[in-house]
C-alpha cells in the first residue's frame, strides 16, 4: 500500500470517527485529504477505500441524515465499535502495538488529517479530536529509547538522559531491566549520582540517551529482583502552564485548559500536563496562534525542539 494511500485511509478514518452525525459522501471527498482528480475518480477512490477499512475490521455505519427524508446515505464509524482491548501480550508485542499507537497519533494530529476536522466544523458539522474512544492501555513511543537501553544492558554500559522528576536533571545510570508495567515502560537501574536503585518512566525521558563507549563497567547483583523496586502506585507529576491563544484560534485546544483572562495578544488559558514532549507536540502544531507564557524552562524546551527541526 502506498504511503499517499495509508494516508488518505488514515484521515478518512479519523474524520468518520470524529463526526457526531453522518457525512455525506461529497462532504467526506471536499473534506478529507487526499482525495483527487475527476469526481468520478474521488468517488472510486473512496468506493475502494470503504472496503479497505471494512476488510480491516473496521465498522462504517451507513445511515440516513434525517429520518423523515430521503436523502443521501451517509457514513461515520462509532466509537464504541472502534475501542481496544489489549489481550495479554508478550513483551515484543506489547512493543510493537506501542510503536504502532504513537504512528496513528502522530498520523491523526497531522495538519491533513486536522484541517479535514475544521473544515467540518467550518460547516457547521459536529466534529472533534477529542476522541473518546481510548486502548485500555496507555503507550508511548519507546522504541528508540527501548534500544539504546538494551544494547546498553547487553553491554553493561552507562546511559546519561536528562529526566523530568520535581526539577529537570541529568542521570548517570547502569541500566539493570527495562520493563512494561502498570500501562507504562520503566527502566531500573543504578543511580550513580544517588548511590541506589531507582525506576524511571521512559515517558519523562525529555532528551535522547547518551550511550557510554566503554561496555563491562558494572555488573546486575546476582540477587536483583524487579518486583522490590516497583511501588504500588506512582503519582503523576503535574506541571502547570500559561499560554496565550490569539482570538478564535485553536478551539480545540482552548477546550482542554482554563480560561484566565484577555491580554492584547488573545486569551491567556491555564494548562495542567505530565508530559512535556506531549504538550509540547500539541503547541507546535498551532504554530503562531499560540504563545507560552511560562514556565520559563517549558519556553526553552520549545526553542530547542524548534532549532533541531529547522
Amino acid at each position: 500500500m502506498s504511503d499517499r494511500k495509508t494516508e488518505r485511509l488514515i484521515n478518512l478514518t479519523l474524520a468518520l470517527l470524529s463526526t457526531r452525525r453522518f457525512l455525506k459522501k461529497n462532504q467526506i471527498l471536499d473534506t478529507v485529504f487526499g482525495y483527487e482528480g475527476s469526481q468520478e475518480a474521488k468517488e472510486r477512490m473512496f468506493e475502494r477505500d470503504k472496503d479497505d477499512l471494512r476488510s480491516l475490521g473496521i465498522e462504517i455505519e451507513v445511515g440516513d441524515l434525517d429520518n423523515f427524508f430521503e436523502d443521501e446515505p451517509g457514513y461515520r464509524i462509532p466509537q464504541k465499535s472502534y475501542e481496544l482491548v489489549v489481550p495479554e501480550l508478550t513483551p515484543r508485542e506489547l512493543a510493537i502495538i506501542s510503536i504502532a499507537a504513537n504512528l496513528w497519533n502522530d498520523s491523526a494530529f497531522a495538519p491533513n488529517a486536522q484541517s479535514g476536522i475544521r473544515k467540518l466544523q467550518s460547516l457547521g458539522i459536529p466534529a472533534t479530536s477529542e476522541l473518546d474512544f481510548k486502548l485500555k492501555y496507555r503507550f508511548e513511543n519507546p522504541s528508540e529509547l527501548l534500544e539504546t537501553i538494551t544494547k546498553a544492558i547487553a553491554n553493561r554500559s552507562t546511559i546519561m538522559f536528562s529526566y523530568d522528576s520535581k526539577s529537570l536533571s541529568e542521570r548517570r545510570v547502569n541500566p539493570f531491566k527495562v520493563i512494561f508495567w502498570n500501562d507504562f515502560w520503566y527502566l531500573i537501574g543504578m543511580d550513580l549520582d544517588r548511590a541506589e536503585i531507582r525506576l524511571f518512566k521512559l515517558s519523562r525521558f525529555v532528551s535522547n540517551i547518551t550511550l557510554c563507549k566503554k561496555s563491562k563497567s558494572y555488573e546486575i547483583p546476582q540477587d536483583f529482583d524487579v518486583n522490590n523496586y516497583l511501588p504500588k502506585n506512582e503519582p503523576e507529576i503535574t506541571h502547570v502552564a500559561k499560554i496565550v491563544i490569539a482570538k478564535d484560534a485553536a478551539l480545540i485546544l482552548r477546550n482542554s485548559g482554563k480560561f484566565l483572562k484577555e491580554d492584547a495578544d488573545g486569551d491567556v488559558y491555564e494548562f495542567a500536563y505530565t508530559n512535556e514532549s506531549a504538550f509540547l507536540r500539541e503547541i507546535i502544531w498551532h504554530g503562531n496562534s499560540v504563545k507560552i507564557l511560562e514556565p520559563e524552562n517549558l519556553v526553552d524546551s520549545l526553542i530547542s525542539r524548534l532549532k533541531v527541526g529547522a
